[in-house]
């Protein structure tokens, strides 16, 4: 038995836990950013007379920032390492945060807001691969649905609490609280979260074999003689080769597109259901309870997605997610004019489309190898960043030409099914991007088996 499958059918040790607990924490800071600044909106406009349309490119500046971080910059990590990448992702975030709190107009927070997303972006890929690797295979499924949890609580939390900051300190006093507390969480992390074993044993930085010693000490494992045989260094090129081209490009353009279609739906709904119940006739405090309730049924769904996946498998668990949040899309298009129905089908929505968000991230590092695994996820969850920016704004541009506040929700339907697709045919993809024969050299494509259920 190798090193890999050796950890994978181990039972889980307290390091375990505490570095998925550790990245659920960080991956709470999504949710924390991305609803104070909402809630935060109407004060900073009215400070600085912003027009609707800056307000606009404000609230997307920094979803902007996160596409380019997961697409592009979340590759660093495969050369400097997670733990590293991690830190100074952490350090931007908390400086981010604390230049927003004392930015002098809308210019600053404008840059500040799209370093900060960048941050956030690369983050986010970082997490999502240390949250697979050092979960056992049997609890997988489970440690990143809870994992996935962290958003959608990040942002009932800190919708809640920046209420309170807003109606007694103002809007900046959001943003401080979060540079402090981004600060703290991050001198935890530094004293705490161990280094990727895949990245140690791919990668061979200098110690590595004395690094890899340590951390299997720290999870209860017997130590290693030696490094497991080394495989060819990966270029930048060659890293993106490996999830771009032939048969991996097919997987990579499914995953990619799944995502996409996805995080439009989920940020569409995020985003705009507050205002939508509003512009329906109701009163702004029900729309901010449609908000949170929206908030918290991802609560539940993401945390229920694990079990259900550990019984089913991950992707018949994630197509099934998929067409359950369309249906729930069509649902609450026809719920608007009854406040009751509208809050539970918002609660539904939210625990739908984040069971699938929490499907996405489980599958998206079961097919990248070690070497190119923050590439390949950073590179999908860019890509469905894309749809996060532009489905707000498509929904406000479609309201302005006169479509009514439920006629918006019928538009996310058809996403939904196109996303159940692209993840059904997976399998096929996979079985297609199987290793080749070292003679052609064709990119490959690896599938991490999450509990014997793919």
């Amino acid at each position: 038995m190798n090193l890999k499958e050796r950890v994978e059918s181990a039972p889980m040790s307290r390091t375990q836990y505490a570095v998925i607990s550790l990245c659920v924490a960080m991956n709470m800071l999504d949710g924390f950013d991305v609803l104070a600044l909402a809630f935060s909106s109407a004060a900073i406009a009215d400070e600085w007379q912003l027009t609707g349309g800056q307000l606009g490119v404000l609230l997307s500046s920094a979803l902007l920032g996160m596409a380019i971080g997961s697409a592009l910059v979340s590759q660093v990590a495969d050369v400097v390492g997670r733990r590293t990448t991690i830190l100074a992702c952490g350090l931007v975030i908390s400086v981010g945060m604390g230049l927003s709190a004392v930015a002098t107009g809308y210019e600053m927070l404008l840059v500040v807001r799209v370093l900060t997303g960048l941050a956030i972006g690369t983050l986010q890929a970082c997490l999502n691969v240390l949250v697979a690797e050092y979960s056992s295979a049997r609890h997988r499924p489970t440690a990143i649905s809870f994992y996935t949890a962290g958003q959608p609580i990040g942002g009932t939390l800190g919708g809640i609490l920046a209420g309170v900051l807003l109606a007694s300190l103002g809007w900046r006093s959001v943003f401080a609280f979060g540079a402090l507390a981004t600060a703290v969480l991050m001198v935890v992390v530094w004293r705490v979260l161990p280094e990727s074993i895949d990245y140690l044993t791919s990668r061979r930085p200098r110690g590595a074999l004395d690094r890899l010693n340590a951390i299997l000490a720290r999870i209860g494992q017997p130590p290693e003689p030696e490094l497991p045989p080394a495989t060819p260094a990966r270029t930048t090129t060659a890293r993106w080769r490996d999830v771009l081209a032939g048969r991996a490009g097919l997987v990579t353009a499914s995953l990619g597109l799944a995502f996409f279609m996805l995080m439009a739906g989920f940020y569409f709904a995020n985003s705009w259901t507050p205002q939508l119940v509003v512009l329906n006739g109701f009163a702004e405090s029900d729309g901010v309870r449609a908000g949170v309730t929206f908030s918290m049924g991802g609560i539940v769904g993401s945390l229920g997605f694990g079990p259900v996946a550990a019984r089913l498998g991950v992707r018949p668990a994630l197509v099934g997610s998929f067409l359950l949040a369309g249906a729930a899309f069509a649902g609450y298009a026809t719920s608007m004019s009854s406040l009751v129905t509208a809050f539970a089908l918002a609660a539904a929505l939210g625990a739908m489309t984040s069971a699938a968000m929490a499907g996405m991230f489980s599958v998206g590092p079961m097919y990248f190898g070690a070497a190119a695994r923050a590439t390949g996820v950073g590179l999908i969850i860019g890509l469905g960043r894309v749809g996060a920016i532009v489905s707000p704004i498509v929904a406000g541009r479609l309201l302005d030409t006169g479509w009514e506040p439920g006629q918006l929700y019928y538009l996310f339907v058809v996403p939904m099914v196109v996303g159940a697709a692209a993840i059904a045919l997976l399998r096929r993809a996979a079985v297609a991007g199987a290793p080749a024969p070292a003679a052609t050299a064709a990119p490959t494509v690896t599938v991490i088996s999450e509990g014997g259920k793919p």
